[in-house]
């Protein structure tokens, strides 16, 4: 997908469309909620990395922090433009202040080459928001060597089937930008070769169990502390596994005479 097709795309799919579709949408993992600050649908794509190339532009000239009305003179944006400044700034391109908006190295990176270099740009674009939801989520949910539809891919990432469509519709343009994503002639999509394939559907190890002591190694006793994990004390060469384990013998010796 080419940067500027983002915004035909954006706009032909979701014209009529309102901005209550950029509310957060919240998600239950291990218990705990995550919630995601959608882009709002009614501003393409590559018209929102406007607003991060003028926030980079107006902060290159000493100031502090670009206030929304320069964002607004700027880009000629004048509506969503919160909305998609929050995105961005979740996905770890933009802080936010009382003086405004401003952007992240990452942030910066990406807005001071927007401008002049598109395609370049995008492929820094995906580099940089690996550390996003956005790219987490993704490896999490759509899986490798398929093709699927726009729908399909909002459909495996949104957090609830009940959940709205449409502004996870509009996110598959971000993931085109980002070059996480290829569309092929016939329209359907899938991962590029970008997508790291050893965190494609990575799903937290299970903690080791805890290891036996071997019979023969007398057990720590209540007020005892081994001074060593036992993975440290797999590490130790024999001499110095010998010692630790005499002086614990001693110590366990010493303690259980004071029991007596």
């Amino acid at each position: 997908m080419k940067a500027s097709s983002s915004g035909t795309a954006g706009r032909s799919r979701h014209r009529g469309t309102s901005h209550y579709a950029t509310a957060d949408t919240a998600s239950s993992t291990g218990g705990k909620t995550v919630s995601y600050r959608m882009p709002p649908v009614t501003i393409s794509a590559d018209r929102q990395m406007d607003l991060l190339a003028a926030a980079v532009t107006t902060c290159a000239t000493g100031r502090s922090a670009a206030k929304i009305r320069d964002l607004v003179r700027e880009t000629g944006l004048n509506r969503d433009v919160t909305a998609s400044l929050r995105f961005l700034t979740d996905t770890g391109l933009l802080t936010s202040g009382p003086a405004g908006w401003t952007p992240t190295v990452a942030g910066a990176r990406v807005g001071r080459t927007w401008p002049t270099d598109r395609e370049a740009t995008r492929t820094l674009f995906g580099e940089v928001w690996r550390d996003s939801w956005v790219y987490q989520l993704l490896v999490a949910s759509v899986p490798a060597e398929t093709s699927l539809s726009t729908e399909d891919v909002a459909k495996a990432m949104r957090p609830y089937p009940t959940s709205r469509l449409t502004p996870w519709v509009h996110l598959v343009d971000w993931l085109e930008l980002a070059r996480y994503m290829e569309r092929a002639d016939d329209g359907t999509l899938r991962l590029s070769n970008t997508v790291d394939r050893d965190t494609r559907h990575s799903r937290p190890s299970d903690p080791e169990p805890p290891e036996p002591s071997a019979a023969t190694e007398p057990g720590p006793q209540l007020g005892l502390v081994l001074p060593l994990s036992m993975k440290q004390l797999e590490q130790l060469n024999a001499e110095d596994y010998g010692a630790v384990m005499r002086s614990l013998a001693t110590i366990y010796d010493v303690l259980s005479r004071q029991r007596a």
